[in-house]
């Protein structure tokens, strides 16, 4: 596919991203910049709910129970604005007077004369330098990212096609089968909805849905916000969108860093949920969404940015935390001004219990204990990590000088006004819990951190969640300046109407010279950190030449086949590539007693009797042999020990089928995933060797090599004590013996905690 081709493709995502919201919030009575700004947040809950709702139901997953509850919940929107403006209409009106169109229609719309041409503009410039971006950095259109987060991300996409299933309640049984499993699948519903509507590749609809979500979602969430906080301006509504794509931190590093798509989709839609939050608490001018429908919209954020990624709840409510504050401090003043203390003293009450809970939600909630246990050590100096703060260059990444001027003159610029300060001791947040975690070790750190793994990267990216509304502001402090100096050279009396007025062609200036002299906000910068995540480097899982292969391989494997392959060597990614299910999608996971019994001895397929009868498993159906290039991670056609003289080659279904295998052995202990815990060891029924001595009714041998090192012995296998072989046997069951062989159980494995999906 080339690029050309792929705007079809680009489009029909954003449509997904977009199109569903907007139509329910224009129901919903938004009009203008809000709409559109908040359209992503409500379509993005939209899909992920109704993939929820669908997999409960047992309704395939694909377009049109989107559409179908998209235009249901767009119809009971329009019934009750409706019948609510009726109720609210002054009876000495009559109904059709101009007072009742909609303000879209008049000259003057809800975001002023110029609002909506600066909009459709500024958000055109962005998609053209986002654009240029992911051209830059993917090459080709479809090019894979052959990443440990992006492989699981992948097999997730064509779990969701093969099974019909795009629920995030059951989608981390990807890589822990048999165990029901939650994990946020917003990302990938939408990419299987670009694939289904489009039949492009599970590679490209990903990059085209990344490209989605960092050229047209961020910054269209970014606009809602700064058009609540400065009111009709139709110069903050052309310039926000353009500086959305100026930080390294969000969106491109996200794009880089593991990849976390999830992560980069959650964090985009904060800023309309701190949008809904704004509007709440009263700190807008010219509001244009209401407090009823800020509450509804704070509402939809909860399922949004949930089942986008639940860190970027997190993060809305540590962000929101300062508006609150900002909020509570100046209805205190005002109260005690008043001489009403009581009132004061609740509002500064309810302030600390918020700030209280966030910080109990982050240090001690057992909700999560399960992230806080991640932990990245400290690679700089506090010093050197707030200087990268400051000039927008964290985690080492070049230096923004521009963006971080705008950002300082916007935070003055900001400190003179209540509904724009709370941004301040926000964006302080941000830069000191990314510091923490970049800059410090200790359990304090770990417990503020945690929610986030303790990344860096993932604190990094809240930056910019404050950093693009304080850069706006920044631009129109300046193109503010610009008017009034240029008015007091000529000795010219405007009114504040005439000077907002001569501000949009001072705003579009100035961004076009920002635009043109610092080469689109350093394009190339951006480009070159996400391109890294597309390198076929030394030690990535994907080597050049091997994706061919993988499609040569898929179509010589018939349908319904299962390969056992190490994922490891990147073999795992047949499964998104061909649609050919593998037995292990992902790098690492919480396996099957029988896959973990593939996974450590298939290497041993010739001479271990238990390692057949694990392949027949229910979980492995049919396996099939597959050579890659140079032999890289499998092995060729193996004589199989159940079916002496016959070999599993590509396609054929023989009694015992062989499989891909390692060539070196399992993958390395650091990354396998623990033994099962007790309460479940492995019950694989070993069949007899040939040659082993009849198996007394009710000896039944139930055990699993737990070792992939076998001490060497000139005992056939199937004589060796399970003790002696390193293996764990049911107590409640008898193994074969052998002549003159005692088979004792040997003692089983600690519990251990379960490997953990990629975050």
């Amino acid at each position: 596919m080339t690029w050309t081709g792929a705007v079809p493709v680009a489009l029909v995502a954003a449509a997904w991203c977009v199109l569903p919201g907007a139509l329910v919030a224009r129901a919903a009575g938004l009009r203008g910049a809000v709409c559109w700004g908040a359209a992503p947040l409500v379509s993005v809950a939209l899909v992920a709910t109704t993939a929820v709702l669908a997999g409960r139901a047992g309704v395939g997953w694909g377009p049109w129970p989107v559409l179908g509850a998209g235009g249901a919940l767009a119809l009971l929107c329009a019934a009750v604005t409706t019948a609510v403006r009726r109720v609210t209409r002054p009876r000495d009106r009559p109904a059709g007077a101009p007072g009742d169109r909609p303000r879209a229609l008049l000259r003057d719309g809800p975001d002023g004369p110029l609002g909506g041409v600066a909009l459709a503009i500024g958000t055109a410039v962005t998609v053209a330098i986002g654009w240029l971006t992911v051209m830059l950095a993917f090459g080709p259109v479809d090019a894979i990212s052959p990443t440990y987060d992006a492989i699981y991300h992948y097999s997730a996409v064509a779990r969701i096609l093969q099974t019909g299933d795009a629920s995030s309640l059951t989608l981390g049984e990807l890589n822990s089968p048999g165990r029901p499993s939650a994990y946020p699948a917003a990302w990938h519903d939408l990419v299987s909805l670009v694939v289904a509507s489009t039949g492009a590749s599970i590679p490209a609809a990903s990059n085209l849905t990344a490209f989605a979500a960092a050229a047209l979602v961020w910054p269209l969430s970014c606009t809602v916000l700064v058009r609540q906080l400065v009111g009709r301006r139709a110069g903050a509504l052309l310039v926000t969108p353009v500086l959305a794509t100026a930080f390294t931190a969000m969106p491109w590093l996200l794009l880089n860093w593991g990849v976390l798509w999830p992560n980069l989709l959650g964090l985009a839609l904060v800023p309309a949920g701190l949008a809904a939050v704004v509007t709440g608490l009263g700190l807008t001018r010219d509001d244009a969404v209401g407090r009823v429908r800020a509450l509804l919209l704070g509402a939809t954020s909860i399922p949004a940015l949930a089942l986008a990624h639940p860190n970027a709840a997190v993060s809305l409510l540590v962000l929101g935390l300062s508006p609150v504050a900002v909020a509570a401090a100046a209805a205190a003043v005002r109260h005690v001004r008043e001489r009403r203390v009581a009132t004061a003293a609740l509002a500064a009450a309810g302030a600390l219990a918020a700030v209280a809970a966030v910080v109990w939600l982050l240090a001690w909630s057992p909700y999560l204990d399960g992230v806080r246990t991640f932990d990245w050590q400290a690679s700089m100096g506090a010093r050197e990590a707030l200087t990268g703060v400051l000039w927008n260059g964290m985690n080492r990444r070049p230096e923004l000088v521009v963006v971080s001027v705008l950002v300082v003159i916007g935070a003055v610029a900001a400190l003179r006004r209540a509904r724009t300060a709370w941004l301040v001791p926000a964006h302080l947040t941000s830069a000191l819990l990314y510091t923490l975690a970049v800059a410090r070790e200790g359990d304090l750190v770990t417990a503020l951190t945690g929610a986030w793994y303790n990344d860096s990267h993932r604190l990094a990216a809240m930056v910019p969640v404050t950093g693009v509304p304080l850069a706006a502001l920044g631009v129109l402090g300046t193109a503010g300046l610009l008017v009034r100096a240029a008015t007091a050279v000529r000795r010219a009396e405007t009114t504040p109407e005439r000077r907002r007025l001569l501000a949009v062609p001072a705003v579009a200036v100035l961004a076009a010279a920002l635009v043109l002299l610092t080469d689109g906000f350093r394009i190339g910068v951006h480009a070159a950190v996400v391109a890294d995540a597309y390198r076929y480097e030394t030690g990535r899982v994907l080597q050049p030449g091997q994706r061919e292969f993988l499609e040569a391989a898929g179509r010589v494997i018939g349908p319904g086949t299962v390969v056992a392959a190490n994922p490891w060597s990147g073999n795992g990614l047949l499964y998104p590539l061909t649609g050919r299910p593998v037995l292990f999608p992902h790098l690492s996971g919480t396996w099957t007693p029988d896959q973990e019994l593939v996974r450590l001895r298939l290497h041993d397929v010739a001479r271990d009797p238990v390692v057949c009868p694990a392949l027949r498993a229910p979980v492995s159906a049919t396996s099939s042999t597959v050579r890659s290039p140079g032999g890289r991670g499998t092995r060729g056609p193996t004589p199989t020990p159940d079916c002496p003289g016959s070999t599993a080659r590509p396609g054929s279904s023989p009694s015992c089928p062989g499989a891909a295998a390692p060539s070196t052995g399992s993958p390395p202990a650091a990354v396998s995933p623990p033994a099962p815990p007790a309460d479940r060891a492995p019950r694989i029924a070993c069949a007899p060797h040939p040659g082993a001595p009849a198996v007394r009714p009710g000896e039944r041998q139930v055990c699993a090599r737990s070792s992939p090192a076998e001490p060497a012995s000139s005992v056939p296998p199937w004589s060796r004590p399970c003790s002696a072989a390193a293996t764990r046997c049911s107590s409640s069951t008898t193994c074969p013996r052998a002549p003159g062989t005692t088979w004792t159980p040997a003692s089983r494995s600690p519990s251990s905690t379960s490997a953990t999906p990629p975050p």
